[in-house]
């Protein structure tokens, strides 16, 4: 068995409190640039890597919707792009939580956004075109 001194135990438990504020400094860089941004139908949302919202975009046809469909579709864009930050939130921690610190997390994440996913866009029902009018 290998015995430290006093002296050595200390120097040990420095050397590893250094190594954690290391890695929890490191941590803090990475989650502080992560962001995520979901897009449908000219309307963008951004959020931060705590799910703030950041940002919101709409194009020119984004305009021709009526309010409750731009409000229902910012709110669907900001929980796909929230789900998606926590995601990589987790995959940035996971180095350094430990396994059993994971598998709680990951249980309290909502389920992994589909990149294959249909958009409204892409089902056939679905016209952003502006209505037209017949008035003259």
């Amino acid at each position: 068995m290998n015995q430290q001194s006093p002296q050595q135990f200390l120097e040990s438990l420095q050397t590893r409190a250094d190594e954690m504020v290391q890695q929890s400094q490191q941590i803090q860089e990475q989650l502080g640039s992560l962001t995520e941004t979901a897009t449908e139908g000219g309307v963008s949302v951004t959020v931060g890597s705590n799910g703030a919202l950041q940002d919101v975009q709409f194009d020119r046809s984004s305009m021709q919707r009526g309010p409750s469909e731009l409000r229902a579709a910012i709110l669907r864009l900001s929980a796909q792009a929230q789900g998606a930050v926590a995601h990589k939130v987790a995959q940035t921690v996971e180095p350094f939580a430990g396994a059993s610190a994971m598998e709680f997390l990951r249980t309290q994440l909502p389920a992994e956004p589909d990149e294959g996913a249909a958009s409204r866009n892409d089902d056939p029902d679905f016209d952003d075109e502006p209505p037209r009018s017949y008035l003259r």
